[in-house]
This record gives structure tokens, sequence and C-alpha cells, in this order.
């Protein structure tokens, strides 16, 4: 075998597991953060349109949970996923019972497109657990050809996983929240 072709596979070995393993998941991370963010915004614009208050419910708690995915989306996995499906009941977590309940009291197509605006970000939360692996993004994603997400997120237990997901990246938020405001209080002068 020549040196320089040995020497040269050696390099290209380590550029591939670079950008495997280092650059993919901040390039998922972008991507993620990118399109969570243009559905928060397409949203504020049709708020602004007056479509919706923006003090309303269904439009706070969709914005709220967007923004707890903005700050922990680098923390939703695939193995956690799983780990909630299978631990956790299979009921709504308490947060898209309200959300649900507030639409509920919207006009009929402003209910239809806040109930899009929610499908596009769980459709979002479900790529990027899925394809933050780059061997299962090289994996599945020729076969999304085959399959739509939007029946894919239809089965109650797909979106039903993914709803507690983002559920508990929410709590997690909170949690961290109330421990900072805690901190900042002990912090105070008395």
């Amino acid at each position: 075998m020549n040196p320089d072709t040995a020497l040269c596979s050696i390099l290209a070995l380590f550029a591939l597991w670079i950008a495997v393993y280092y650059l993919w998941p901040d390039f998922r991370n972008d991507t993620f953060r990118e399109d969570i963010f243009s559905v928060r915004d397409e949203m504020f614009l049709y708020a602004a349109q007056g479509y919706i208050s923006f003090e309303h419910p269904a439009y706070t708690i969709l914005r709220d949970r967007m923004n707890g995915l903005l700050r922990h989306g680098h923390e939703l996995t695939l193995s956690r996923m799983v780990l909630i499906l299978v631990t956790y009941p299979m009921e709504k977590p308490p947060v898209i019972s309200r959300w649900e309940e507030a639409v509920a009291e919207l006009p009929e197509q402003t209910q239809a497109k806040m109930k899009e605006f929610n499908l596009c970000v769980v459709i979002y939360v479900l790529q990027h657990v899925v394809f933050y692996s780059f061997f299962r993004y090289m994996t599945l994603r020729p076969l999304m050809f085959l399959v739509s997400l939007r029946k894919v997120v239809a089965s109650p237990k797909v979106a039903s996983g993914v709803e507690s997901l983002e559920n508990e990246s929410l709590e997690r938020d909170a949690r961290l929240k109330a421990r900072a405001a805690a901190q900042e209080a002990d912090l105070q002068p008395v």
C-alpha cells in the first residue's frame, strides 16, 4: 500500500468522524431551531393580523412550548422518547389538555390554523428526534418518500409520545427557572 494513500485515507476517516459526530448534531440542532422559529414567526404574524389575541391561552401555551423547545431542543433524543413511551402512561400531558381546551373556544377557522401550527411543531420535533443521528438520517430519509409524516404523527401513540417529550422539556425549563429565581432571591440583600 502506498503511504500517501494510507495517510489520505486516515485523514479522510478523521474528517468523516468529525463531520458525523460533531458537525452533524450541531447542524440538526440549528435546523430544528430554524424550523421552530419559522412556525413561531408565522404564528406571531397570524396573531398580529388579529385572528387571535396575543394573550389568548391557545397562543401563549403554544408559544411557551415553542420557546421551551428552542431552549432545550438539543436534549430531545430518540432514547428519551422511547423511554417516555415505555414508562409514562399514554395520557395527554396537562399542558396539551389545557391547550386543546383553549383552542376549542376559538372560531373554527382559527382552531384549524392553531392546530396546523401545533402539527408543524410536532412534526419538527419528530424529525429532530429521528434524524439527530447521521446514520438514522441516511437510513430513514430515503424512506420518507414512502411515508407521510402527517400520517405518522396522526397516530395517537406517536403524537402522545412526542407531546410527552415536549412536556418533559417544558417541565425541566420551569424547574430551571424556579431554581434560578430562588437563587436570585437568596442573593438579594435583606
